[in-house]
């Protein structure tokens, strides 16, 4: 496949349907936590536990994912992915227990792990570093725009048609979409690339390839960083609906559209953070992140002390969740592209997955702790001050290590 420097919107667009058709499950299923909440009786620690099921097995295997859509290549690794993704949303919509949606949660992110490393894959060997993390941003703005349908759509219909006919709905489009991209996502000009690629990683072999990125310190350092992250965009889309309705009091409806502003920040986001950084910040990844991390423990402070303990107009409410969105979903594309640039082409699957195995840590631990902090003091205000400070900690450090070489990385 040959590399351009114009940014491939229709292959861009093509590719991020997945994204698409994972985030209006995944994320649409969050922003019906408060029904399934009230169905089941949950608290909010208890809540919470879907994120950590549903990325417990996909941290566990994401280097192994990377491993294999080195191997397969990306359509086989984003058909796959997507289609057994939508049956298993299916059969949580008809579950009977939140125990046994846990448990299929559970087996869907074992699904869910090829999806970010195949993406990531195919935006690395049709782009440029001038225009790569700008690429990477444009192809995530699918799973924003799926999380912010999902968001919007599934809370609508479950006050219709029951939550439980809304994820069914959401699980057939996953599938249809797992077809639409095995029609139109045409792989094969990449055919002799991806083939001396193969052949590069069989030789290799699974674990020198491990060591190479384990002696990378650089991209050990970001994926370090990746935890951090992965802390704020898992503790809060998953209690985001829950906090806007108990400490908040707005009503599901509203909470569920607040949601959804959430997900358009991050739609704005992924392209936008990506873009400054190729253009005003001379593709200094590093110094992007840091960035992030400032201004994401300065958006978590404000919800601690301002929306949490003021009466704030819904409009407010509303312009904060856009920039909540845009900071807790936005870095994934300038992020993401750190990581395959610093793992290389013939290594960017598996690259990918050793930092999503740190980013998902994060995302498994952050919604259980962030809803006990809650539990504990009745009110949300002290998971976000947490969180602040758990994110200012992080940044300071990564910030104090890559002091020297901020131009470079």
């Amino acid at each position: 496949m040959e590399k351009q420097n114009k940014l491939q919107y229709k292959f861009l667009i093509i590719i991020s349907t997945a994204y698409l058709a994972v985030d209006i499950n995944i994320q649409g299923f969050l922003a019906l936590m408060p029904f399934i909440r009230e169905e089941f009786s949950l608290n909010s620690s208890t809540a919470g536990l879907y994120s950590t099921f549903h990325y417990l097995l996909a941290t566990i295997v994401a280097v192994f994912s990377g491993q294999i859509v080195d191997k397969i290549g990306s359509k086989k690794g984003l058909v796959v992915g997507t289609t057994v993704l939508g049956f298993l949303m299916f059969f949580q919509a008809r579950s009977p227990s939140f125990s046994l949606i846990l448990l299929l949660a559970l087996v869907s992110g074992l699904f869910f792990s090829i999806i970010t490393p195949s993406l990531n894959k195919a935006v690395m060997l049709k782009t440029t570093p001038e225009n790569r993390a700008t690429s990477m941003g444009v192809m995530q703005m699918g799973g924003g725009i799926g999380g912010f349908t999902g968001a919007i759509l599934l809370p609508f219909l479950a006050e219709k048609i029951g939550w439980r006919n809304s994820v069914s709905i959401s699980a057939l489009t996953a599938v249809l979409v797992a077809l639409f991209i095995y029609i139109f996502f045409k792989e094969e000009k990449d055919k002799n690339n991806v083939e001396n690629i193969r052949s590069s990683e069989s030789q290799a072999g699974f674990k020198d390839s491990l060591l190479k990125l384990f002696q990378n310190k650089n991209l050990l350092l970001i994926c370090f960083f990746g935890l951090i992250l992965g802390f704020n965009s898992g503790a809060v889309p998953t209690h985001y609906t829950l906090y806007l309705t108990q400490d908040v009091q707005m009503s599901r409806t509203a909470a569920g559209f607040a949601f959804g502003l959430l997900q358009v920040g991050g739609i704005i986001g992924r392209p936008l953070l990506g873009f400054f950084n190729d253009k005003l910040l001379n593709s200094s990844r590093t110094m992007g992140l840091v960035l992030v991390g400032l201004l994401l423990t300065a958006v978590n402070i404000y919800y601690a002390y301002v929306i949490s303990v003021f009466e704030m107009s819904i409009y407010l409410i509303y312009l904060s969740s856009l920039v909540l969105g845009f900071l807790t979903l936005g870095w994934m594309g300038l992020y993401f592209t750190a990581v395959v640039e610093l793992a290389s082409e013939k290594l960017t699957g598996i690259g990918t997955g050793l930092a999503l195995v740190f980013i998902r840590l994060g995302v498994l631990l952050s919604p259980p702790l962030f809803g006990l902090l809650a539990d504990l003091n009745n009110n949300y205000q002290m998971s976000w001050f947490a969180l602040s400070i758990l994110t200012i900690l992080c940044t300071l450090v990564f910030a104090y290590v890559f002091k020297d070489n901020f131009a470079e990385i």
